[in-house]
C-alpha cells in the first residue's frame, strides 16, 4: 500500500508488545505528542493536525496494530491481542523506543479507546490526554438502545466470531470505506483524495479486514470487562479533554459527564463537523489541542 508520508516526517518501523512491527512516522520539534488514528483509516487522518502543531511538539504518528502499515497477527482464541491493554502496550514500546518514558496523548475513534486504556494502565507515561468523539467502551455497550444500535450496527457486527464479518466485508471493502465516511460525517464534506486512496488500500487486505473485526471482537469480549473492573476503581490521573462533533457519534450523551466518571480533571467541547473530528475540523481540533497541551507541557 502506499507510504503514508507526510512532508517533514520521518518514517520508521519499531517493535510493539509481542514483537509485532508498528510503522510510524515523527516530526517536529518540542514535547512529544502522540496521536492514535481510529477505525477504518490510517495515521493520515492526523495530517494536517499534525503538520499544524509541528512547530511546537514531536509528533509521533503510528499505524495501529491492525491497521495502515503496521503487523496484523491473527486474532487469537480470546482475541486478546487485539485488547486495547495490548494496543496500549504497543505505543508504550513505540514511545520507549524513541526515547520518551512520559508524552501527551491524543486518540480518534478506536486510537482513543487506546489511550484512554493506555493512561489508566500507565498513568505514570500520561502527561495530559485527549479524546475525540468518544466515550469508553463500557458506556457505549451499557447504553445501546433501538436508536444506537443502528447509529453503531458495526460494533454488534465486527464482533461476531467465526469470521462472518470478514466474509461480508470481503465482497466490496472499499464500499465500507466510503460509505462510512459518508455516514458519519457532516453534510457536504470531501476527504481528502489522498487520505480516502490510503483507507481503501488498506482495506482491500484481507488480514487488515480481519484485525478490524478482531478490534471490534476484543471490544465486546475483552475492552468492555477491563472498563467493567476500572469503573469506580481506578482514574485516569492526567488532565483529560473531551472533543465531539456536533453531528458525531456522542453528541447527545453528555460526554464531559461521563468522563468525570472515568477521570479527575476533565474539560470538554463540541466543535463543528461529524465524527472525523481530525479531518472534518482540523483547525479547530490543532488549536484545542495546541491550547490544552501548552498548558500542562
Amino acid at each position: 500500500m502506499p507510504s503514508g508520508l507526510i512532508p517533514g516526517f520521518e518514517r520508521r518501523t519499531l517493535l510493539g508488545a509481542d514483537e509485532v512491527p508498528i510503522d510510524v512516522l515523527i516530526g517536529g520539534q518540542g514535547p512529544a505528542l502522540l496521536l492514535l488514528h481510529g477505525c477504518p483509516q490510517t495515521r493520515l487522518c492526523w495530517s494536517e493536525v499534525a503538520q499544524q502543531l509541528a512547530t511546537q511538539f514531536t509528533i509521533v504518528l503510528p499505524d495501529l496494530r491492525g491497521y495502515g502499515r503496521s503487523g496484523k497477527p491473527a486474532g487469537n482464541a480470546d482475541h486478546s491481542n487485539y485488547a486495547k491493554r495490548t494496543m496500549a502496550l504497543d505505543q508504550i514500546a513505540v514511545m520507549q523506543a524513541l526515547g520518551y518514558s512520559r508524552f501527551l496523548l491524543a486518540g480518534h475513534d478506536r486510537g482513543g479507546r487506546v489511550a484512554y486504556r493506555l493512561a489508566l494502565d500507565h498513568p505514570e507515561a500520561v502527561a495530559a490526554i485527549a479524546v475525540l468523539d468518544i466515550v469508553p467502551t463500557l458506556d457505549v455497550w451499557n447504553a445501546l438502545n433501538s436508536t444506537s444500535a443502528i447509529r453503531m450496527w458495526h460494533w454488534s457486527l465486527f464482533a461476531q466470531d467465526g469470521g462472518l464479518p470478514e466474509a461480508l466485508l470481503a465482497g466490496n471493502p472499499e464500499f465500507f470505506v466510503d460509505w462510512g465516511h459518508q455516514y458519519q460525517s457532516a453534510p457536504g464534506f470531501e476527504f481528502p483524495a489522498a487520505h480516502m486512496a490510503d483507507y481503501r488500500a488498506a482495506i482491500r487486505d484481507p488480514a487488515c479486514v480481519h484485525a478490524m473485526c478482531e478490534d471490534y471482537r476484543a471490544g465486546w469480549h475483552l475492552d468492555k470487562l477491563h472498563d467493567a473492573q476500572d469503573l469506580g476503581q481506578r482514574f485516569i490521573q492526567a488532565p483529560l479533554l473531551a472533543l465531539w462533533g456536533e453531528h458525531g457519534n456522542i453528541a447527545k450523551a453528555e460526554p464531559v459527564r461521563i468522563w468525570r466518571q472515568w477521570a479527575h480533571h476533565v474539560q470538554g467541547k463540541a466543535l463543528p463537523g461529524g465524527h472525523f473530528l481530525p479531518e472534518e475540523a482540523a483547525d479547530a481540533v490543532a488549536a484545542e489541542l495546541r491550547n490544552f497541551f501548552s498548558a500542562v507541557a
